[in-house]
């Protein structure tokens, strides 16, 4: 129960868009006041008009920027991945990998897309070789890194999350690289471990304390006043420059 009085359900999907469809039916099924969403997935469209039909106030987090849905709280991750890239270039990179999701993630994707722009805006081209894929795991950073690695030697990696990162560390750690005097590793959110790896890890930080707070008081203002709108949000990011990357 927190200070409004309210009762806190949390519903875990693991990115399954099946059991977060199935989520959402439940929680209507127990007639919550609210629901805030925080799914990059696409939630199947009579989900929507459920929530509608049954005037149940819900916050979208996590959605693409150019959406125009009330109540939407996202942050432009399409300038945080311009920002990470930029970042790399202004250093002397050039041969920057880049390593996204394996899933249709809008986040992912809009990082990418930033890259790619920071990319272009410098005059440098993109081997399709430097794009590699794999699960948000610190696992699925290293074998992305692997596959990458076997196909060209870059100077540079952007993880497009920092578990991804971490992953990257792992391979130069077992390939007898040092980070970042033979690459340089740029991750992205900002999690507590990316100050403990060693290197600590440079990131672009969400702020994900400002996301929280805007969104469970957009969610209670419309429970209060059901008929005013609820306005959209799209936060700032921050490039945090540590340890794991250098110039070159």
């Amino acid at each position: 129960m927190n200070q409004e009085g309210y009762m806190i359900m949390l519903c875990n999907s693991s990115n399954d868009t099946k059991r977060e469809d199935r989520y959402v039916e439940e929680l209507l099924h127990r007639a919550v006041d609210g629901l805030i969403i925080a799914s990059p997935h696409i939630l199947a469209s009579d989900i929507f008009k459920r929530l509608k039909n049954k005037k149940c106030p819900f916050i979208l987090l996590d959605r693409e920027r150019n959406e125009r849905t009330e109540g939407r709280i996202a942050v432009d991750d399409y300038a945080g991945g311009y920002l990470a890239t930029k970042h790399l270039i202004e250093l002397g990179h050039k041969k920057i990998g880049i390593i996204i999701s394996d899933a249709s993630f809008y986040n992912v994707f809009e990082r990418y897309e930033g890259y790619l722009a920071a990319m272009a805006d410098a005059g440098l081209m993109v081997s399709e070789d430097w794009i590699v894929s794999g699960n948000q795991t610190m696992q699925g950073g290293f074998d992305a890194t692997s596959r990458l690695f076997s196909l060209d030697k870059v100077t540079a990696v952007f993880a497009t999350n920092d578990l991804m990162a971490a992953g990257t560390y792992r391979f130069a750690y077992d390939k007898g690289l040092e980070i970042p005097a033979d690459l340089s590793v740029i991750g992205f959110d900002d999690i507590e471990l990316a100050a403990f790896l060693s290197p600590p890890l440079t990131t672009v930080r969400q702020p994900i304390y400002e996301i929280g707070t805007l969104a469970a008081k957009a969610l209670l203002g419309k429970i209060e006043r059901p008929d005013e709108a609820m306005p959209n949000h799209l936060l700032d990011l921050q490039l945090i420059v540590r340890g794991s990357t250098k110039r070159i």
